[in-house]
């Protein structure tokens, strides 16, 4: 079948269109492409992580979300942190305790959605026997993980004061620092690859039993066994009743286009909150990246990070005025606030960097965008089982009476936005990213890049991009002086980056679908970035 499969990384992306040309659909590609990414980029994604898909099935015209979140274990308490936190870093706001508990080791894991997810997804609509989709996975990890530039760049990147570096998280356990650090402390080196026998074995048993055995099976029995044994958060029981939810993406109408996205824990309901702020205004007018075009930007993207932090959670345990947030009113108060405020507010919660992204669409009209993340990884691996667990407890909140506050069986607030735009009922776009908080200004200007300024998913993707939460406005070094002088009079705090294509700003992946064919752009920053064409 004809298709295309957008994501960060390259031989996720050849397995992805080689199931396409075996007659698999993009459902399946996308979940072929996922157990890939998780055996090539380990730290970002993997068997013991979270996510959420946005799926469209043209022949039925089902249009769904499938929300695969992590969620706290039976033994979390609202006010586990109160007495022994140190601090919350600035980016992140993460949770520091002095034995890195809330990010490393078996206490900072969060009950696990990755496979109920995609197994979800293949019962759904796959078509090619779910063994099938598994295969080229466990074969990869059996040959080894390709270490890429990307992995390099974050387990050496400077932490965050409070937070673990890159030798201490791979250490975290034994299992752990035996497969990624070699025995004299050093790392395996840029194009190696790191064999991985026991995620090969893992793959294959999950591929024989199926989804349900990392749950309620084999597989899952040994993880809980792992779990008790070293006083986790996580039990038995939470792996038993995990269940993964099918809900509506939100939308919204932008410029004759219809915007879907995940709703909350997710952040898309941010990335769409950006849009309506600035709907009544030229921006194509006002010219690419020009004074008029960024200061409306930031003051776009301050007003949405404000509210995500005071609104954005888990429904089932907290109220989220989606329809007030997305409302034409609440942006115009937003738009009356602080279109000529010379100070603008600074929300208090900023996640970090991690995750990974896969856009994928087929000839029949089957389009999938699906974000999926371990955080930032726990250090944690179950001996003999060869993936590592998330760590995603610390970006809870450790304020009990926050709407993000700690609980047993929470999902936590993530700024994952997978969007899909459809122009009069035929889809368009697939759009995601990785990258913490800067996924959604990443996925916003990748969507204005589209929808105002005609770019192709290539240019939409390396465009020159901006960050702002308030405050602090980071800036790639590709923008003009002139236009950041311009900022500056306008008040704003610019720091420009020393980057041309900063890694931390996200990786936006994106597929376009046209009655011409596919096209994609996969966004280099830090090195990775495939798209992958299927010609039937």
């Amino acid at each position: 079948m004809k298709g295309i499969v957008v994501a960060p990384q390259v031989r996720a992306c050849d397995i992805g269109v080689e199931v396409l040309s075996r007659g698999g659909n993009a459902f399946d590609a996308a979940v072929a492409t996922a157990f890939a990414q998780e055996v090539d980029d380990p730290l970002m994604c993997g068997l013991g992580g979270m996510g959420v898909a946005q799926l469209y099935h043209a022949a039925s015209g089902a249009h769904l979300t499938i929300e695969f979140h992590g969620r706290g274990g039976a033994l979390c308490r609202p006010d586990m942190y109160a007495r022994t936190l140190r601090m919350q870093t600035k980016l992140g706001r993460a949770i520091v305790v002095n034995d890195y508990r809330s990010e490393l080791g078996y206490q900072s894991i969060m009950t696990p959605g990755t496979v109920a997810g995609l197994g979800r997804i293949h019962a759904r609509f796959g078509s090619l026997p779910w063994a099938d989709l598994l295969a080229p996975a466990a074969a990869l990890a059996r040959s080894g993980m390709w270490v890429m530039p990307y992995a390099l760049e974050f387990w050496n990147r400077l932490p965050q004061a409070g937070l673990a570096d890159g030798r201490t998280r791979l250490s975290a356990t034994e299992e752990c620092r035996n497969l990624y650090v070699r025995p004299d402390g050093s790392f395996h080196p840029l194009g190696s690859t790191i064999p991985n026998p026991d995620l090969g074995d893992t793959l294959e048993a999950l591929a024989a039993a199926g989804a349900d055995d990392f749950y309620r099976g084999a597989l899952g029995a040994r993880i809980a066994e792992d779990m008790e044994a070293n006083d986790a958060l996580v039990t038995g029981a939470d792996l038993q009743g995990y269940r993964c939810i099918e809900g509506e993406p939100l939308h919204i109408r932008y410029r004759g286009y219809d915007l879907y996205t995940a709703p909350p824990p997710a952040s898309g309901l941010s990335v769409l909150q950006i849009l309506r702020f600035l709907e009544p205004f030229d921006m194509a007018g006002a010219g690419h990246n020009s004074v008029r075009h960024l200061d409306l930007l930031i003051r776009a993207m301050t007003a949405a990070q404000v509210d995500r932090y005071a609104h954005i959670a888990d429904p089932l345990f907290a109220e989220v005025p989606v329809a007030r947030l997305l409302s034409a009113d609440h942006a115009a108060e937003w738009r009356a606030k602080l279109l000529d405020a010379d100070d603008l507010p600074r929300p208090e919660h900023v996640p970090d960097l991690g995750t990974t992204h896969i856009s994928a669409a087929d000839a029949a009209g089957n389009v999938v965008s699906m974000t999926h993340t371990l955080g930032t990884a726990s250090g944690v691996i179950t001996p003999g089982m060869g993936f590592i667990y998330n760590n995603s407890m610390k970006l809870f909140d450790p304020n009990p009476d926050h709407p993000n506050a700690v609980a047993a069986g929470k999902a936590r607030t993530t700024a994952m936005s997978p969007t899909m735009v459809f122009r009069d009922g035929r889809p368009l776009f697939a759009v995601g990213a990785p990258g913490g908080s800067a996924i959604i200004s990443s996925v916003s200007q990748t969507l204005l890049n589209l929808l105002d300024f005609g770019m192709s998913p290539a240019e939409a993707v390396v465009a020159p991009r901006l960050h702002a939460e308030g405050g602090e406005v980071l800036v790639e070094s590709r923008v003009q002086g002139r236009v950041l002088e311009g900022l500056m009079a306008r008040g704003h705090n610019i720091q420009r980056s020393p980057h041309a294509l900063d890694p931390s700003f996200s990786r936006a992946q994106v597929a376009q679908i046209s009655e011409d064919g596919f096209r994609g752009g996969s966004d280099p920053r830090t090195g990775g970035g495939a798209v992958a064409l299927c010609d039937g």
